[in-house]
C-alpha cells in the first residue's frame, strides 16, 4: 500500500513549522536568496549524506514559505529529495543513525526521534538509478532546450534560471537576484545603461582575454632575460600573475575565452535586470556569447576548464573573491545531475540556428559607427583605444592628459590648428601608391636601374632579393592599411583629448571608414592585408611589429572585426586628406635624398613652425618677404648653380693644358676658405669626380628649387595654384634633360658633390647623400623606395603600373 508524499513528508514538516524557524534554517545555510539557494539544493543533492539531503528538503520548504518557489516546483523538489533518500537509505532507522554520526542538529533530531515513519516503506521505491531518475525533472526544474536556454545554462556559474517568464525583468530580479544593482555598481563598475554597453561589447571583442594570451605567447619565445625584464615591469600587486603565468608556459595555448564570454552572458542579464538593457538586447547579447562559447568549445568540460583557469589568473590580479557558491557550483558543473552538462546536448545546438542570426545581426548593428572602426583599428597599437570608440564621451582625465602630452609635446603639434589640418600631413596616398607598386614590380621581376656612378654593395642587392618575394606576394593586399592604421590611431588620440569637435572627427572617421571599405572586401580581408605588409616593412626593426595582435585578431571568435558591418560605399567618396596627381608626387620627390620623401601634398604650417621657418629661410638665404623667395626660384631656374659651372669650370674641359696650370698656381699659394673651395672644385674637373663633366647640372638647382617653393608654400607665399605652375615648369626642364631616374640621380650626384661646401665631415655627407639615392632607386628598404616605384615624371605609363597600383583611374588620382 503506497502513501501520498505529503503524508512521507509529514515528520520533515513538522521540523520548520513557522515563519521563525524558517528562518532560522535559511540563517543557518547562510541562504538570503534565491540565487545562494539553489546552488545549495544541488551541493545537497550531489554530497547525498544523511545531513545534506534532509537539509534540502528543509530548505525547499522554506523556500516554499516564502514564495520563491511555487508550490508546484517545491513538490517536485520534494519528490526528487524523497525519492533521493529512498534510493541511498531503504531503512529509516540507517538513515537516522547516519544523522547522529554526522552530528545533524540535536533539537531537531531529537524532534526526528519522536516522529512517525511508518511510511517510510511506503512511499513508492524508485526503481531508477540516480542518474535516470534526475532526468525525469518535473518541467519547473528543466532548462530550456531552446538556444536561450543554453544561454542562460552558461551561467551554471550563479544560478540558472529555470522556467520563469523572462519578460518580466522585477520579478526575476527579485526571485533570483535582489542586490543586483549593487554588483552591477561595486564590482562591474557599472553605473549606466552606456556603461553597460561598452563593457559588453569589451567583453566580446578583447576582454581580459587578450592581454593574457599576448603575454603569454610573448613568453613562451622569450629569453630568460627577456622574462627577468618583463617580471620586472609588471604593475605593483601583478606578482602572482607573473607567477601562475610562467608556470602556463608549457601548454600549446592560454585558453582563457570562456572566463570572458560568460561573464558577458552574465553581465548581460544584470544590466536586463537592472534595467539598462531592454529585453532584445540582453537576448541579443546573451545568445552572441553562447555563440562564441560554442564555437570554441567542443563540450561543457572544455568551457568550465576554460573559465576556470581564466578565474585563476584574475584573482592574481584582484582582491575581489567570488562567493563559495559560485566556486563549488562550478566545481559541479559536470558533475551535478541538475547540471546543464546533463540537461543540455552541448553537440546538440546548431550554430546555423536561426535564432543566432538574429542576435548577431542585432548585435553588429551597434557597431555600425566609423568611430568605432577608427578606435578598433587603433586599438592594435594601444588596446585602450577600443573603449574610446565604445564611449568616446566617458574617458578618465588621465587618458585625456595622456593624449595632449602625446600629440601637443610628442609630436609637436600645434593645439590652435584645425583638426582636419593637423591631421592631414598623416594622410600620405603617395606612400600607398608606392607600396603597391612596390609589389607589382616584385612580381613582374622589375631590377632596379642605376646610375654608373652609383654602385650598391652586395648586401644591398641580397637584402633586395630577400625582400622581393615578400612583396611580390602581397601584389593583390592593397597596402592602404598602411596609411589608414597610422591615420587612425592619430584621429584617435586627437579624439581622445577632448580639444577638437566630435563632429570633425566623426566626418574624418567616416571619410577614413569608406576608404577602407573600399579597399577591402571585409575587414577580415583588412587584416589579413595588413598582417603581410606589416611583416614586410618592420623587418628593418624601426617599428614595432603587429605580428602578434593581427594573429590574435584573425583567429579569435569574438574579435569586433568579425562584426563589423561592412558595406562598400558609393564610387565616389570623400578622403580625409588631399588628392595629388602621380606627376606632382614625383616631382615634389625630387628633393627625396636631400630633404626627405614627400608622400603627399604638402600643408601649410601652422604660426609656431612657420615662424621658425621663416627665420632658417631669413638667415640661409637672406629671404626678407615673399619677393626675395621667388625672385630666387626665378634664378634658380634660368641659371643657377649651373650657370657657375659653366662660365667658371666647363671651359677647362676643353683645354686640360689650362686647367692644370690653374691648379698648379693654386697649390703654390696660401689659400682661404673660398679659394680652397675653387680649388677643390678644379681638381673635381681634372678627375671628373662621378661624372660631372658628363651631366647637365640643373638637376641640383632643380632639387634646390623645389625645396624652396615648397617651403615657400607652406609660409603661405606661394598659394596652390603657383606651386602647381611652379612643379609643371621644373617637370618640363627636367624631361627635356634627364631620361629618367637613373639618369637624374646620376646628375643630382655629381652636382651635390661639386658644390657641397668644404668641411671635416664632407665624405660623411657624400656618403649619407648616395646612400639615400641608392635608397630611393633600389627600395632597400621598402619605406624609401620611391624612386623604384614612380614613374618618371612625363614618361608613358608602363604595363606594370597598371591594376594594382592606388593610380587607377583616368584623372591619375592617388587614393
Amino acid at each position: 500500500m503506497s502513501v501520498s508524499l505529503s503524508d512521507w513528508l509529514r515528520p520533515f514538516i513538522s521540523l520548520s513549522c513557522d515563519d521563525r524557524e524558517t528562518g532560522e534554517i535559511l540563517a543557518e545555510c547562510r541562504l538570503s536568496q534565491l540565487a545562494d539557494a539553489y546552488p545549495f539544493l544541488y551541493l545537497c543533492w550531489q554530497q547525498s549524506t544523511a545531513s545534506s539531503l534532509i537539509n534540502g528538503l528543509l530548505v525547499v520548504q522554506a523556500m516554499q514559505r516564502l514564495h520563491w518557489i511555487s508550490e508546484a516546483e517545491a513538490d517536485a523538489w520534494q519528490g526528487l529529495f524523497a525519492r533521493h533518500l529512498l534510493l541511498r537509505f531503504p531503512r529509516w532507522q540507517t538513515w537516522l543513525a547516519e544523522l547522529e554520526h554526522e552530528g545533524f542538529s540535536a533539537p531537531r533530531l531529537q524532534q526526528l526521534a519522536t516522529a512517525d515513519f511508518s511510511a517510510w516503506n511506503q512511499l513508492e521505491q524508485p526503481a531508477e538509478s540516480l542518474a535516470a531518475l534526475t532526468r525525469r525533472l518535473p518541467e519547473p526544474l528543466r532548462v530550456r532546450s531552446t538556444p536561450m536556454g543554453y544561454a542562460l545554462a552558461v551561467r551554471a556559474s550563479s544560478f540558472v534560471v529555470y522556467g520563469q517568464p523572462l519578460n518580466d525583468p522585477e520579478l526575476l530580479r527579485q526571485r533570483f537576484w535582489p542586490d543586483v544593482q549593487a554588483t552591477l555598481n561595486d564590482y562591474w563598475q557599472v553605473h549606466s545603461a552606456t556603461d553597460c554597453r561598452q563593457l559588453l561589447y569589451w567583453l566580446c571583442g578583447q576582454g581580459q582575454r587578450y592581454a593574457w594570451q599576448l603575454d603569454f605567447q610573448w613568453l613562451q619565445q622569450a629569453s630568460d632575460e627577456d622574462h627577468e625584464l618583463w617580471r620586472s615591469e609588471l604593475p605593483e600587486g601583478f606578482d602572482g600573475y607573473g607567477d601562475l603565468l610562467e608556470t602556463l608556459v608549457e601548454l600549446p595555448q592560454l585558453d582563457v575565452a570562456a572566463w570572458d564570454w560568460v561573464r558577458m552572458a552574465d553581465l548581460a542579464l544584470a544590466g536586463y535586470l537592472a534595467g539598462y538593457l531592454t529585453a532584445t538586447e540582453w537576448r541579443s547579447v546573451a545568445l552572441v556569447a553562447l555563440w562564441l562559447l560554442r564555437s570554441q568549445y567542443q563540450n561543457w568540460q572544455q568551457l568550465r576548464d576554460s573559465y576556470l583557469l581564466g578565474y585563476q589568473l584574475w584573482q592574481t590580479q584582484t582582491s575581489f573573491t567570488l562567493s563559495p557558491e559560485l566556486e563549488q557550483t562550478w566545481a559541479l558543473l559536470t558533475e551535478s545531475p541538475f547540471s546543464p552538462c546533463n540537461q543540455l546536448d552541448w553537440q546538440a545546438l546548431s550554430l546555423d540556428h536561426p535564432d543566432f542570426r538574429d542576435a548577431i545581426q542585432h548585435f553588429s548593428a551597434r557597431l555600425d559607427d566609423p568611430l568605432l572602426l577608427g578606435c578598433l583599428v587603433a586599438s592594435l597599437r594601444d588596446d585602450a583605444c577600443l573603449l574610446t570608440g565604445l564611449e568616446p564621451g566617458s574617458l578618465p582625465a588621465s587618458r585625456r592628459n595622456d593624449a595632449r602630452e602625446y600629440l601637443f609635446a610628442g609630436l609637436d603639434i600645434q593645439a590652435e590648428e584645425g583638426l582636419t589640418t593637423t591631421l592631414a600631413r598623416f594622410w600620405q596616398p603617395g606612400r600607398v601608391h608606392h607600396y603597391d607598386q612596390l609589389a607589382l614590380n616584385a612580381r613582374v621581376g622589375r631590377i632596379p636601374q642605376l646610375p654608373d656612378n652609383l654602385a650598391a654593395v652586395p648586401e644591398v642587392w641580397d637584402a633586395w632579393q630577400q625582400q622581393a618575394p615578400l612583396l611580390a606576394d602581397l601584389v593583390k593586399q592593397p597596402a592602404g592599411v598602411v596609411m589608414a592604421e597610422k591615420y587612425a590611431f592619430y584621429l584617435v588620440k586627437a579624439l581622445e583629448t577632448g580639444h577638437y569637435p566630435e563632429t570633425e572627427a566623426r566626418q574624418l572617421a567616416l571619410a577614413l571608414k569608406d576608404y577602407l571599405s573600399w579597399h577591402y572586401p571585409s575587414a577580415m580581408q583588412l587584416l589579413k592585408a595588413w598582417q603581410g605588409w606589416d611583416e614586410v616593412l618592420t623587418l628593418g626593426g624601426e617599428e614595432k611589429p603587429l605580428q602578434a595582435e593581427l594573429e590574435w585578431h584573425l583567429k579569435d571568435p569574438g574579435s569586433l572585426f568579425r562584426f563589423l558591418p561592412w558595406k562598400r560605399p558609393p564610387t565616389r567618396f570623400t578622403e580625409p586628406g588631399k588628392p595629388v596627381s602621380e606627376a606632382d608626387l614625383a616631382t615634389l620627390n625630387l628633393v627625396g635624398p636631400l630633404t626627405g620623401i614627400h608622400w603627399s601634398w604638402p600643408e601649410k604650417l601652422p604660426m609656431g613652425p612657420r615662424e621658425e621657418l621663416r627665420n632658417l629661410l631669413q638667415e640661409t638665404h637672406l629671404f626678407q618677404q615673399e619677393e626675395d623667395l621667388k625672385d630666387y626660384l626665378n634664378h634658380l631656374f634660368q641659371a643657377g648653380d649651373r650657370q657657375e659651372f659653366m662660365i667658371a669650370f666647363s671651359p677647362f674641359t676643353l683645354n686640360p693644358a689650362r686647367l692644370d696650370i690653374e691648379i698648379e698656381t693654386h697649390e703654390q699659394e696660401e689659400r682661404d676658405e673660398e679659394q680652397e673651395a675653387y680649388y677643390q672644385r678644379l681638381l673635381r674637373v681634372k678627375h671628373n669626380t662621378l661624372g660631372i663633366n658628363d651631366v647637365d647640372l640643373a638637376a641640383w638647382d632643380m632639387v634646390q628649387l623645389v625645396d624652396l617653393a615648397v617651403a615657400g608654400y607652406q609660409l603661405d607665399w606661394l598659394d596652390d595654384a603657383e606651386l602647381l605652375d611652379w612643379l609643371a615648369r621644373i617637370r618640363g626642364l627636367i624631361t627635356r634633360e634627364y631620361h629618367g631616374w637613373a639618369d637624374f640621380a646620376r646628375a643630382l650626384l655629381a652636382g651635390y658633390n661639386f658644390f657641397m661646401n668644404e668641411s671635416d665631415n664632407r665624405a660623411e655627407l657624400l656618403e649619407v647623400f648616395s646612400q639615400r639615392l641608392l635608397s630611393l632607386l633600389i627600395a632597400v628598404p621598402p619605406q624609401g623606395g620611391l624612386w623604384y616605384t614612380l614613374a618618371w615624371p612625363g614618361e608613358r605609363q608602363r604595363d606594370w603600373h597598371q591594376q594594382a597600383t592606388a593610380l587607377g583611374s583616368a584623372r591619375r588620382r592617388l587614393h
